[in-house]
């Protein structure tokens, strides 16, 4: 039977740091958490345009649609961006955000639909 392998002390806790963020810091290595707030942009890798959807019936293979150039396959283009760069984004596009208020009442509506056809399957 082989044997299980000692735990190890972290780096961190042997340099004496106070925490694993501020060894990282003072490493210079990047978190895992300093990637919140990233956005990914699925594109056409024939077009560029971001007007790609999965092909229905093909979930499972991911097989993606360009809408603009009828482009179709499975090499998707992905980008991440911050959310900065995606606001950027969606205003060179022209694309207008809805406000907090109108967002509030299609959520409403929507818990509204929902409990009504809940209420309708019990009869």
């Amino acid at each position: 039977m082989a044997k299980k392998p000692k735990i190890k002390t972290p780096d961190w806790v042997l340099e004496g740091f106070e925490s694993e963020e501020a060894y990282n810091k003072k490493k210079g290595i990047k978190s895992k958490k300093e990637s919140k707030g990233v956005f990914k942009l699925r594109l056409c890798p024939k077009c560029g345009s971001d007007s790609v959807s999965v092909s229905l019936g093909k979930e499972k293979s991911k097989e993606w649609t360009c809408k603009k150039c009828k482009w179709s396959g499975t090499n998707i283009k992905e980008k991440n961006v911050t959310e900065d760069e995606f606001m950027e984004y969606l205003d060179k596009k022209g694309e207008d955000l809805p406000d907090e208020g109108e967002l509030k009442k299609d959520f409403k509506k929507t818990i509204e639909s929902s409990d009504d056809e809940d209420l309708g399957d019990d009869e």
